[in-house]
C-alpha cells in the first residue's frame, strides 16, 4: 500500500511519529522523520525567498524599460533591507545616478516606485561592489563547473539571497522567453561566507527540463512532473521558484520523482506543503 506523508511550514508531526511511518522511511533509505521535515520546511521557505527576489527583479526590469533604453542603463542591484522587504535599483550608464527604485513589502503587499533621478547612495555603491565581487570570485572558483543548456530559453537570471547572517547564496536560475512552459533545471548556486568568499557550489539539475503547460492541441495540462537523479534527492528551491513564476493560474501543484529514495514529492501551493508518496 502506498503511504502519503505531508510536510510543510507549520505542520505538526502528528501522523508521522508512528512506528509504521518510521519503518517505511528506513526501508526507502530516507533520513529520519524530523530531518526530512526540517529539510522540506527549509526548501519551501527558500523557494519563496528566491521567488520574491526573482519577481521583484522582473517587475523592476519591466518598469525601467518603460522609461529607458538598454543603451541608457548601467548596472542594477537587488537586496533585502528587511526580512519582508525587497528592493531593486537601476543605475544610469555610468553607474553614477539611480534612475529607478522599486520596493515591495511581502507582508503588506505595499509597492513603492521612485523614478526621479538621484545620485547613487553610499549603500548602493557598496551593494554594487559586493555584487560584482561575489560574481567575480564565484566564477573564478567554480566557473569550470558551470554549464548551461544552449536552447533558446533566455539567459539564466542571477539572484542573491541571504540565507542567514553568515551565509549568502547566489543563484543562477533559468528563465524563459517562451509562453506556456515551465523551465526546470539549468540552474546552480554558489555559497559565500560572511567574508564574501565562495565556499560551496551546487548544480541542482544536470539539464534543462522544459515542461509544457498546454498540449499540442492547446488544452491545459493539469499536472507536470520531472525526476531527480540520486545526487539530488529532494525538491529544490529552484523547482518551487520557477513553478511559482511560470505556472498557469489554475495549476496548484507539481511533482518530482526521487530516484534516490524511490518516492514522489508533490508540492501543493494551496497547502504550501510537500506531500511524499512512498512507492
Amino acid at each position: 500500500m502506498k503511504r502519503h506523508l505531508l510536510f510543510g511550514i507549520g505542520l505538526a508531526l502528528i501522523a508521522l511519529t508512528s512506528c509504521g511511518a518510521k519503518r517505511d522511511f528506513a526501508k526507502h533509505n530516507l533520513p529520519p522523520l524530523e530531518k526530512v521535515y526540517a529539510i522540506n520546511d527549509s526548501i519551501i521557505k527558500e523557494g519563496w525567498q528566491l521567488y520574491y527576489s526573482e519577481r521583484a527583479n522582473w517587475i523592476a526590469t519591466d518598469l525601467v524599460f518603460e522609461r529607458y533604453d538598454m543603451a541608457q542603463l548601467g548596472s542594477s542591484v537587488s537586496w533585502q533591507p528587511k526580512n519582508n522587504l525587497w528592493r531593486v535599483v537601476f543605475f544610469d550608464k555610468g553607474n553614477e545616478n539611480c534612475v529607478l527604485d522599486y520596493q515591495f513589502d511581502v507582508a503588506s503587499k505595499e509597492t513603492v516606485i521612485l523614478d526621479s533621478v538621484r545620485p547613487i547612495s553610499a549603500e548602493e555603491v557598496a551593494l554594487l561592489n559586493r555584487k560584482n565581487k561575489l560574481l567575480e570570485e564565484g566564477i573564478k572558483r567554480y566557473g569550470d563547473q558551470m554549464s548551461f543548456a544552449t536552447q533558446s530559453y533566455g539567459n539564466p537570471n542571477i539572484d542573491i539571497v541571504r540565507i542567514n547572517d553568515t551565509l549568502t547564496r547566489v543563484y543562477f536560475l533559468q528563465g524563459t522567453v517562451l509562453p506556456n512552459v515551465i523551465p526546470f533545471g539549468n540552474d546552480c548556486s554558489i555559497d559565500f561566507n560572511e567574508s564574501q568568499k565562495p565556499i560551496a557550489f551546487r548544480k541542482y539539475h544536470q539539464s534543462l527540463i522544459s515542461c509544457p503547460t498546454q498540449s499540442e492541441k492547446g488544452e491545459a495540462v493539469t499536472m507536470i512532473w520531472h525526476s531527480h537523479l540520486k545526487d539530488n534527492p529532494f525538491i529544490t528551491p529552484t523547482d518551487i521558484c520557477n513553478f511559482l513564476l511560470y505556472r498557469p493560474a489554475d495549476m496548484d501543484s507539481f511533482c518530482v520523482f526521487s530516484t534516490a529514495y524511490n518516492c514522489m514529492y508533490t508540492y501543493s501551493l494551496s497547502l504550501n506543503q510537500i506531500i511524499i508518496e512512498l512507492r
